[in-house]
């Protein structure tokens, strides 16, 4: 899916004349802990491959902390949550027609969250993350966007001033 990148956009030129693909960047996985159980929560430690982004750890672990919370409330299991389950029960789940779940409500607010943190913080520093749901919950994929899977991801490193 070709993304427009404003900080890649050179002057005079029109934000549709510079697409950039997400499939053409280094990428960082992000994988899913188990380590507490089957519920959704991500690994908090910082990628190596940040150094020289402008992505801190302290950014990358609030950032990180807030997705696992969210997914954290989303699960919980609550009154609002038995609530909905007797409802949508006695009316053959019609009610879900009128009204989203206390799951559906998290959700949209993860995808919320991060489409900010892409806009205010991760995509000026040439970084975009994909939201997991878009990859089963399995992974947060990060595309390094200054980056091309072309070029070898420790000289991508070299040129901004890192060693690998």
């Amino acid at each position: 899916m070709p993304l427009p990148v404003p900080s890649l956009i050179k002057d005079g030129e029109s934000a549709d004349a510079r697409l950039l693909s997400l499939d053409s960047c280094h990428k960082i996985f992000i994988p899913r802990d188990y380590s507490t159980g089957l519920n959704v929560k991500f690994d908090t430690t910082y990628p190596s491959k940040f150094s020289g982004t402008g992505i801190t750890e302290e950014i990358w672990t609030n950032t990180i902390t807030t997705i696992n919370k969210i997914f954290e409330e989303a699960e919980s299991v609550g009154w609002s949550s038995f609530f909905e389950t007797i409802i949508g029960c006695a009316t053959c789940y019609i009610s879900r027609i009128f009204s989203s779940t206390l799951y559906e409500k998290k959700i949209s607010e993860l995808v919320e969250f991060i489409e900010r943190q892409n806009r205010d913080i991760y995509k000026p520093s040439d970084v975009y993350i994909v939201s997991p749901m878009e990859r089963g919950l399995r992974v947060i994929e990060i595309s390094l966007l200054g980056t091309t899977t072309n070029e070898p991801l420790d000289r991508v490193d070299n040129a901004r001033g890192n060693t690998a």
